[in-house]
């Protein structure tokens, strides 16, 4: 092989590159996918209709009993009642439903507290499956650039023109490559069957598109997080049921009827009026409302503590995404790999440079494009950690 052919297959070997008709599927498109039907997201909507019922169950007027009783003993007249009986709709129904109101409200935010949550995990997925991804092109590229020195050096050793050693030195480096490269394909397999687990878009002739990432927020703003939200709705259900455990005055039972009584031919009728009222004489619901106050002041302490973890953690969060952001932005200089090993290349040829001068740089190449990646999955990272920690998706213009 001339040396100008050589070189110049070698350089372009080092653009790494996918076919022009490979299908693709960008984290959107796989997000929309998962989130439509994924099981997490479908048992919090039914907890959310769970607590609908409930709230409209509170409303609820209790139903009236309808009951009828004969006593018809002998030596005796026959006595039928029929009566209507029924507790006055005064028992607190008010703080009921203010209680499955907040319940209801804090059901649909935990909703999107496990929507956000399952968009975290299944980014990390498709991430995982990115990165796999290009980890095995990269290594593939460069086994097939050392595949090819390797034969190049070959084809001059049988004519006497280089060192059988040397040949035989790139065979051993051909060794390693070619396990990296196998276990670099068997963690692209794993990461996209466990893509595929969720979707039926991921499939063997797809590729992932490299996902975006969004500048940092100039500000972060933890007050609107669901979690915290929903804890907020949780203390006023809190307080609602508190309040109704300090009514002390349970509403009366009023039973309204028709009373007839017979002794042979003689019959005996008239109305019949009843009232039931509870006395609060030993039972005054002290214990139930010592246990709610306790109930506010443990679930407000809670909230309080959650909310000055999240703005902690928000602020660390923007913290370690800004710096990595701003890395992974100047991580790259177009063309300076194939521009120094290029020139490796070249010098070899002529003589100039040695074999270990040429295997430093193809590891070097290769080694900056591993570190590209190590670096953006941790920028990745970082914007997932502070999507949780804001509770909202970083928009694009870098607001959220």
């Amino acid at each position: 092989m001339r040396r100008v052919s050589w070189a110049s297959s070698m350089l372009m070997a080092l653009a790494v590159s996918t076919a022009a008709n490979a299908q693709t599927l960008t984290q959107d498109q796989f997000l929309a996918d998962v989130l439509a039907s994924h099981p997490g997201v479908v048992a919090a909507e039914a907890a959310v209709t769970a607590a609908a019922g409930v709230r409209r169950q509170a409303g609820v007027v209790d139903n009236p009993v309808l009951s009828w009783e004969r006593e018809d003993p002998e030596m005796a007249p026959r006595q039928d009642t029929w009566r209507v009986d029924w507790r006055l709709p005064f028992d607190g129904r008010r703080h009921r439903v203010a209680a499955g109101t907040a319940s209801l409200a804090a059901s649909s935010s935990e909703l999107e507290a496990a929507r956000l949550g399952i968009r975290i995990e299944m980014r990390s997925v498709f991430a995982s499956w990115y990165l796999a991804t290009e980890r095995e092109v990269v290594l593939a590229a460069q086994l097939e650039r050392t595949r090819k020195l390797a034969e190049w050096l070959r084809a001059r050793a049988d004519q006497g023109e280089a060192a059988g050693v040397e040949a035989r030195r790139l065979e051993l480096e051909l060794e390693v490559l070619e396990r990296e490269a196998v276990a670099a394909s068997a963690a692209t397999r794993s990461a996209r069957a466990d893509a595929a687990s969720w979707s039926g878009l991921v499939t063997d002739e797809v590729r992932p598109v490299r996902p975006f990432l969004p500048p940092p927020p100039s500000t972060v703003e933890v007050s609107g997080r669901p979690d915290l939200v929903a804890l907020s709705h949780r203390v006023a259900e809190l307080e609602a049921r508190y309040r109704l455990s300090r009514r002390l005055l349970e509403p009366p039972e009023l039973s309204v009827g028709w009373m007839e009584l017979r002794d042979g031919q003689q019959r005996y009728e008239g109305p019949v009026i009843g009232l039931a009222w509870p006395v609060p004489l030993f039972d005054r619901n002290q214990g139930n409302r010592e246990a709610g106050k306790a109930g506010v002041d443990r679930a407000q302490a809670e909230w309080e503590a959650a909310r000055r973890r999240a703005a902690a953690h928000a602020q660390a969060a923007l913290a370690a995404y800004s710096d990595l952001y701003r890395v992974s932005g100047s991580e790259r200089r177009d063309g300076l790999d194939s521009e120094v090993a290029g020139s490796v290349f070249a010098a070899f040829e002529a003589g100039e440079a040695s074999l270990t001068d040429v295997l430093d740089t193809l590891r070097t190449t290769v080694g900056v494009q591993l570190s590209r990646l190590d670096t953006y999955s941790l920028a990745l990272e970082a914007e997932r950690q502070l999507e949780a920690a804001l509770g909202r998706p970083i928009l694009p213009g870098g607001s959220s």
